[in-house]
């Protein structure tokens, strides 16, 4: 049994194993037969990003796709004992979108990470995007932040602008 912080310390040091296996996930999903169906499905809808629904609800490719990306990630959390507040990747309604300086776009998740019942730490995923072809060159990118960061707002570092919008947040990410 693990005490929080020995158990916050072994997170840590799998951070490499963490992103392995989101990293495998992807390219798993990207070399598969769903990977060209939900390429198709997406150039279908296309209006999606003009519509009532772009920043409410997630685009229904996008999140399919980082569901199927994750099983190797979820098997490696699953192996530390830990469970998060919140469906992989995240609460939509709580994330933040934002667009490095190459233009590309990112949705920023965060979810808490429990043991029993004391929450660990956040484990931040930024998914690389572009919402005008269904373009991911890069795996889900994580970051662990221990709970005070997250306080002291450390997670916010990359963030250039803030930018509301009425539909969901917005801001620009440093590449």
């Amino acid at each position: 049994m693990f005490s929080e912080e020995n158990l916050l310390q072994t997170i840590k040091k799998s951070y490499s194993v963490l992103q392995a296996s989101l990293d495998k996930g992807w390219q798993e999903f990207k070399d598969s037969d769903d990977f060209l169906i939900v390429e198709q499905f997406n150039q279908q809808i296309d209006w999606w990003y003009n519509s009532k629904y772009f920043g409410v609800i997630p685009n229904p490719g996008h999140w399919y796709s980082s569901q199927l990306a994750a099983k190797y990630f979820l098997r490696e959390v699953g192996k530390l004992g830990i469970y998060f507040d919140a469906i992989y990747p995240g609460d939509f309604s709580q994330s933040i979108e934002g667009e490095r300086e190459d233009g590309l776009d990112v949705r920023r998740f965060q979810l808490t990470a429990f043991h029993q019942t004391q929450p660990i730490c956040i484990f931040q995923l930024d998914f690389i995007h572009d919402h005008g072809k269904f373009y991911f060159i890069y795996p889900p990118q994580l970051s662990i932040f221990e709970l005070e960061a997250i306080e002291r707002k450390e997670f916010l570092s990359g963030v250039t602008e803030l930018k509301k919008s009425a539909k969901n947040e917005q801001v620009s990410l440093l590449a």
